[in-house]
Formats: C-alpha cells, sequence, structure tokens
C-alpha cells in the first residue's frame, strides 16, 4: 500500500506498494519484508502518515484537465 510520510519539519516522502511498514509504540518501522525493518522513523520526527491511492492521483488528473479546458 502507498503512503507518504511527513515529518515534523514538514519534508515528506512517498513510498510506493512494495514498501512495508508498521507502527510500534509511535516508531515507524520500514522495509521490502516484514519484520525485516530497515529504516526507524522516531515519533518526534514524523508528523503524519497518509494512504496514498490512485483515486487521488485520478482527481487530481480530473481538476487539471477541468483547469485546462476553462483556460481555453
Amino acid at each position: 500500500m502507498a503512503f507518504k510520510l511527513t515529518y515534523s519539519d514538514g519534508q515528506a516522502t512517498s513510498y510506493d506498494d512494495g514498501t512495508e511498514w508498521e507502527v510500534d509504540n509511535g516508531v515507524v518501522k520500514l522495509g521490502r519484508e516484514a519484520g525485516k525493518w530497515t529504516v526507524f522513523v522516531s515519533p518526534s520526527h514524523w508528523a503524519t502518515l497518509e494512504l496514498e491511492t490512485g483515486q487521488d492521483e485520478h482527481k487530481d488528473e480530473d481538476k487539471q484537465d477541468k483547469q485546462d479546458n476553462q483556460d481555453d
């Protein structure tokens, strides 16, 4: 499941469907295989996790198409 991790300083990083993740006591654990975590992000460093779905991408494209049509 794709998601975006936004850090407390405002920087955001998107992860693809191949990334496994888990939240354990506020610590975000990331890796290519569940249980074999390669990245740990402490609670003081991250602010939000947002799921990214294909529907959201299509909404952005639809908005742009509508804007392009209005500009013509």
